[in-house]
């Protein structure tokens, strides 16, 4: 078996590559993880019927608006939990889609400086604004960032599922910690 030579820069464009691919499973894993609670805000006996409701929307943005309406309309016994369902929301409208567009619609482009070194840069100069928004940062250290907040919100998202949903939790049992999210890497 031949092995096929890369060509020069592929190590780089292959991580950034893996870089987006992360971010984008990471945000699918997250909304499938919305969809699932927003179809326990059901009654039991509806839940195939919620998530038929769910996955008949092509805009993640509005799916996240159904979800918002049915919290306000489900957790109106439940101030707390409807409280942490709308910072939750809140925070990935602001924040998260805010990474994952860019990290997911940035275009980049393939650069070698004149002493052979090649680097990924985002391609700014036509005016995409995704692309703007990391000119001049560590366009990996970025993706890293915005695939593991997706996940931190992952995360609080299925506890908070459980916390809002399952019949035999106690009403005292501490909430599940919210993840502090941050613009920029630090």
């Amino acid at each position: 078996m031949t092995e096929t030579r890369k060509f020069h820069g592929q190590d780089e464009r292959d991580a950034h590559a893996l870089a987006v691919g992360k971010i984008a499973l990471a945000w699918n894993e997250f909304h499938e993880t919305l969809g699932e609670l927003f179809a326990r805000l059901f009654v039991k006996h509806h839940h195939a019927t919620a998530l038929a409701i769910w996955h008949c929307l092509d805009s993640d943005r509005t799916q996240r608006r159904l979800l918002r309406a049915m919290a306000e309309t489900q957790l109106q016994w439940n101030k707390k939990g409807l409280e942490e369902l709308i910072w939750l929301l809140n925070q990935t409208d602001r924040i998260l889609s805010e990474q994952r567009n860019v990290g997911v619609h940035a275009p980049l482009m393939s650069f070698t400086e004149t002493d052979g070194t090649h680097k990924m840069l985002p391609l700014s100069m036509y005016g995409n604004r995704n692309a703007a928004k990391i000119e001049g940062r560590d366009i990996l250290s970025e993706y890293a960032h915005y695939e593991k907040q997706i996940r931190q919100m992952g995360t609080f998202a299925f506890a908070l599922s459980f916390k809002l949903t399952d019949a035999k939790h106690n009403p005292d049992d501490d909430w599940p910690p919210r993840p502090k999210l941050t613009g920029r890497p630090t």
